[in-house]
């Protein structure tokens, strides 16, 4: 929800300067009947349109088979309709071949755009292709298509994010297609709208039901929408804006008053091509923004008209008179329990039932269902959403070496407690009758993504610190080896053979593979070598590869499934971590020699000359590897940060693609970052009297000198 904010007032802001519904010219009642009829015709008899078109007269065209845009050697085709083939949400695309003609590279672009007459970001999507499956994508602003080069990309858009507003389904996307010179330089053309029809019977989304109508005159219906709260913005309400007249309009709020508390500065602003409706939220600052809620809001806004977005000039606008809108007292659910805080909030807080047992022998502080399925239940549960707990860090360890369905550990406290997100496996949504289900199915889907999002809610509003553990097979198999008594677990490679993991702790190896997490493939299983976790009383097996795709192969009773990395530390593999394991395992049972060419290098030093720098230097989960992390305040409001993973060789301790971070703060110790790199090189070495030397590549001048922490 945070990046779909984000995303309505960016896009709030652009719209002032970039038209919502693309062109110079706004479509007139006569050409709007020409483009029903066009839509009519191909819907019967879908035609591929080859000639070359006037691309400076808007069109109306069906997915297939026709050409929308063509300028200098550039030509856009639609290729048919279909679904995002990297999502599950089904969110729907439009395929289109683009094909480059001329000698040079084209960057193709979009601006703006609406689907189903509401405005949003129109997107062009290059997906990337691996084993001839989809595997991602971006959504991109803008393409390079290079010279003498045809391939397929898709059209697709971003929802409003906004209540009232669905664009699950999709009746009518319209866009702009621009070029420019460079990839880097804003178009210099942009085209008349491009308006694509997919089912003309999907309407376009009547706002008057939103909220308060605040303006509906001959110029725009303005309706001022429910009332939010947002743990980063506030408070909040939503705008929806439908333009009535043939000229582009903006609407941009200049003040507020929330229950008699001033707020100069707002969040948000509308813009909107003719006939076209304008979704945004507002946010509000200073003593505004700490509030929980309110009950009366006045809103000032200034109007401005203009021919074409270009000519929008909001410094030239006129004051509308003030617009009032009130609300139900806002009614806050505040639970406590073992010292943790659970807030709900007030749309939410009516359909729930929240128990707080005490001292609960399973952990369990806070227990929410959904008060009509418990009403309406014949079973135990019904209703039940989610429960957190806590668990000690043995606890944990004992859930992560069976199946956790149905749990998740997600957050730690400075205690060393973690805790649990408990939720139903099966669907707990319970009705006296098939109308009440029909009828209230869409609260229930409500519910239950507002209980996912509590886990992060609930971290945050308690201070905690965010943590992810993987459950697959393979995290199954980690956590025995490392945590369960009783258990014959050996770890191996050709170098020392099989060594025993019991007797040395192994929770730091373990802990950094399953911060991570596998996914089953059918991928080839690749060659090479690996370590081998083997549990030689129960015939189980997983081979960690060092092939560069980090996979993991489980071998159970003869049967092997094959696993993939999704994520992984870049400097850190999971094989490596698993051969720092093994070589730790085998030091510690004496076949091999302990490795002290790191001990020179860890533990905390100081910048030598004013010793304002502080650099940590920790033995890695990876042989050879130091992880270190330094600081280094430019004043006492600017602090620079880096952290990188260095590998010793030649008596340097090098590395590649660190982090630098540079964060300024204010005075309540809020920070922000005003500059950062994921590139840093350099490497570290010892001089002649043992003191610690870095040598930035970013940097010029001597190297800085360390020396140890007192």
């Amino acid at each position: 929800m945070m990046k779909k904010k984000l995303a309505l007032l960016l896009s709030a802001l652009l719209a002032l300067s970039v038209l919502a519904g693309c062109g110079s010219k706004s479509t007139t009642g006569a050409e709007t009947s020409a483009n029903a009829q066009t839509q009519t015709q191909t819907e019967t008899q879908p035609q591929t349109q080859t000639e070359t078109r006037d691309t400076q007269s808007a069109g109306a065209f069906t997915p297939d088979g026709s050409v929308i845009f063509e300028k200098d050697g550039v030509t856009v085709t639609t290729a048919g309709l279909d679904v995002d083939p990297t999502t599950e949400d089904e969110s729907p695309i439009i395929w289109v071949d683009i094909a480059n003609s001329s000698d040079k590279d084209a960057y193709l672009g979009v601006a703006g755009g609406s689907v189903n007459g509401v405005v949003t970001e129109v997107r062009l999507i290059e997906f990337y292709m691996e084993d001839g499956t989809y595997n991602g994508g971006n959504y991109e602003s803008q393409l390079t298509i290079p010279a003498k080069s045809s391939a397929r990309y898709a059209l697709g858009y971003y929802g409003t994010g906004v209540p009232g507003i669905s664009l699950d389904a999709l009746g009518e996307m319209e866009l702009c297609f621009t070029t420019s010179e460079d990839e880097f330089s804003w178009y210099n053309y942009i085209s008349e709208p491009v308006i694509l029809t997919v089912d003309a019977s999907v309407p376009t989304p009547d706002i008057t039901a939103l909220g308060t109508v605040a303006i509906d005159d001959d110029r725009m219906t303005l309706v001022v929408g429910e009332q939010d709260y947002d743990d980063w913005f506030g408070p909040e309400v939503y705008l929806y804006l439908r333009n009535k007249t043939e000229k582009y309009i903006a609407v941009s709020p200049d003040s507020a008053e929330l229950d008699g508390v001033s707020c100069d500065y707002v969040l948000g602003g509308l813009a909107a091509a003719p006939g076209k409706v304008a979704v945004a939220f507002l946010g509000f600052d200073g003593e505004a923004k700490a509030l929980k809620g309110f009950e009366n809001l006045t809103l000032n806004f200034s109007f401005s008209e203009a021919e074409d977005m270009d000519s929008m000039n909001m410094e030239n606008s006129t004051a509308l008179a003030p617009v009032t809108a009130t609300y139900p007292p806002q009614i806050w659910g505040e639970y406590e329990n073992g010292g943790l805080r659970m807030d709900i909030r007030p749309k939410y807080n009516d359909l729930i039932t929240v128990e707080t047992p005490r001292d609960d022998e399973n952990g369990i502080l806070f227990s929410v269902s959904e008060t009509a399925s418990l009403k309406a239940g014949g079973f135990e549960g019904a209703g039940w959403l989610f429960a957190i707990g806590t668990a000690d860090e043995n606890k944990l360890h004992e859930l992560l070496c069976y199946d956790m369905s149905g749990v998740e550990a997600f957050a730690k406290d400075a205690d060393g407690n973690y805790y649990i997100y408990y939720h139903p496996t099966d669907v707990r949504f319970e009705r006296a009758t098939v109308e009440e289900m029909t009828r209230d199915a869409e609260q229930w889907s409500m519910l239950c993504q507002w209980a996912e999002d509590m886990k992060d809610r609930f971290a945050d509003q308690n201070g905690l610190e965010y943590v992810s553990f993987g459950n697959t097979d393979v995290d199954i198999c980690l956590a025995r080896a490392a945590w369960m008594d009783g258990v014959n677990a050996t770890l191996s490679t050709t170098e020392y053979g099989p060594v025993a993991v019991k007797g040395m702790d192994g929770t730091p190896y373990a802990r950094f593979v399953m911060q991570g997490f596998y996914i089953e493939t059918e991928d080839e299983t690749p060659d090479g070598e690996y370590v081998v976790l083997n549990f030689p009383d129960e015939d189980i097996r997983v081979d960690f590869f060092f092939a560069p795709e980090n996979y993991a192969r489980v071998v159970s009773n003869g049967y092997e499934t094959l696993y993939q990395a999704v994520w992984w530390d870049e400097s850190v593999s999971y094989a490596d971590a698993m051969q720092g394991w093994y070589y730790a395992a085998a030091e510690k049972a004496g076949v091999k020699p302990a490795d002290k060419s790191l001990a020179p290098y860890l533990g905390t030093w100081a910048e030598k000359i004013a010793g304002r720098g502080y650099l940590e230097c920790a033995k890695s989960v990876a042989p050879g590897k130091v992880t270190i992390t330094a600081s280094w305040p430019d004043s006492a409001a600017v602090m620079n940060t880096w952290e990188m993973t260095a590998v010793l060789g030649d008596g340097k301790l090098a590395y590649e693609n660190g982090h630098w971070e540079v964060k300024e703060y204010d005075d309540n110790g809020e920070s922000w970052t005003t500059d950062e790199s994921y590139e840093e090189s350099g490497y570290f070495y010892l001089n002649d009297v043992g003191e610690l030397c870095w040598h930035n590549d970013r940097v010029d001048g001597e190297d800085s000198v360390f020396i140890r922490a007192s």
